[in-house]
């Protein structure tokens, strides 16, 4: 099967996925319902409430800025000191990328990132896959973070929604089936290893995982650890405020008074799921922002308004900043261009 193929494949997968999420969230609603969805979404042009959604865009974009400085930082101890602008550009095409294709964002990044600034590909992609287990322990902290303050809350929501889609996951069976094949892969490698060290494939793969490696590890021998984590914590602040900021525009919910603050960040933990689980979090980071304002007394047609709205400024700000990077790239490295053009000659 050819990779076109196989994309195309994983692309309908995850459109179907969140087609399916937007059936889901409307199946049992009637003709009122959904026309009080519309009615609240349409309501944030009313009194000026989209300038929240602009600031909420702006700060969006402030996420994306720390995240280039972030990845800037970890290139370095490779011995690669890449422009910031360049770094921006390259985040920025990449969050466009993942909106069509899951994971087609990372690869983009990384070429463009060799393109621009000779740095081998495998040595960036490295140090992205550092980055997403450095997001995913961000996540982690967040997560316990909101658990200390709505445990019981969060608690209801992951008892009731994902307890049943996981029961079996873990069975024996499957343990005894993955442990089979690992043993078998290590058997089959330790017969034919001699053969293996012979095969070119062997000696590019090997440099692949090497560069590979060097990249995932660089996070150990950052020059300066404490502005790194600066980076990541202020990441996540602005996912926060990038989704409490834009609730102002919605006046229903502005009856939480102070418990806004804490819908707001239980919210941001669980609505990440959604971008996990479907293709730009189409269809689920909507419900599962409705799911969650439940359990705040708001009901389910203002959660779903508000998750909409909230979905859409975001993919506007991603689509937009991708297609300003793609056409300033090539203005932003005039001096690398006439490099590329003059070694050609």
């Amino acid at each position: 099967m050819s990779d076109k193929i196989k994309k195309t494949i994983q692309f309908i997968l995850f459109l179907g996925l969140g087609v399916f999420f937007i059936w889901f969230s409307l199946k049992d609603l009637n003709l009122e319902q959904r026309t009080s969805i519309i009615e609240n979404m349409k309501a944030v042009a009313l009194d000026n409430r989209w300038v929240f959604l602009l600031f909420s865009m702006i700060i969006g974009l402030f996420s994306v800025v720390f995240r280039a400085l972030r990845s800037v930082q970890l290139l370095e101890p490779l011995g690669y000191k890449i422009s910031k602008i360049n770094s921006y550009h390259a985040v920025m095409i990449c969050y466009l990328a993942n909106l069509a294709f899951p994971r087609l964002g990372e690869i983009l990044r990384c070429t463009f990132i060799q393109r621009y600034e000779k740095v081998p590909f495998q040595k960036t992609l490295g140090t992205v896959v550092t980055e997403r287990i450095i997001d995913m322990i961000c996540f982690g902290l967040v997560l316990l973070f909101a658990l200390f303050l709505e445990s019981d809350k969060i608690a209801m929501f992951f008892t009731s929604n994902i307890d049943n889609a996981s029961n079996g996951l873990f069975s024996l069976p499957i343990i005894l089936i993955i442990i089979i094949i690992f043993i078998t892969l290590i058997i089959v490698y330790w017969v034919v290893k001699k053969h293996i060290k012979e095969w070119k494939i062997y000696q590019k793969l090997k440099n692949l995982i090497v560069g590979f490696w060097n990249g995932l590890i660089s996070v150990v021998k950052l020059k300066n650890p404490f502005v790194f984590i600066l980076y990541s914590v202020c990441i996540w602040l602005c996912y926060f405020f990038m989704f409490y900021i834009a609730t102002f525009a919605f006046p229903t919910l502005q009856a939480l008074g102070s418990s806004l603050w804490i819908a707001s960040l239980t919210c941001v933990v669980v609505g990440t799921v959604g971008f996990i689980v479907a293709q730009g979090g189409l269809g689920a980071y909507p419900l599962l922002i409705a799911s969650i304002l439940l359990l705040y007394n708001v009901n389910k047609e203002v959660g779903l308004a508000v998750g909409w709205v909230i979905w859409t400024t975001e993919t506007i700000l991603y689509i937009l900043g991708g297609i300003v990077s793609l056409v300033l790239a090539p203005f932003t490295n005039p001096k690398k261009k006439l490099d590329e053009i003059t070694a050609e000659i």
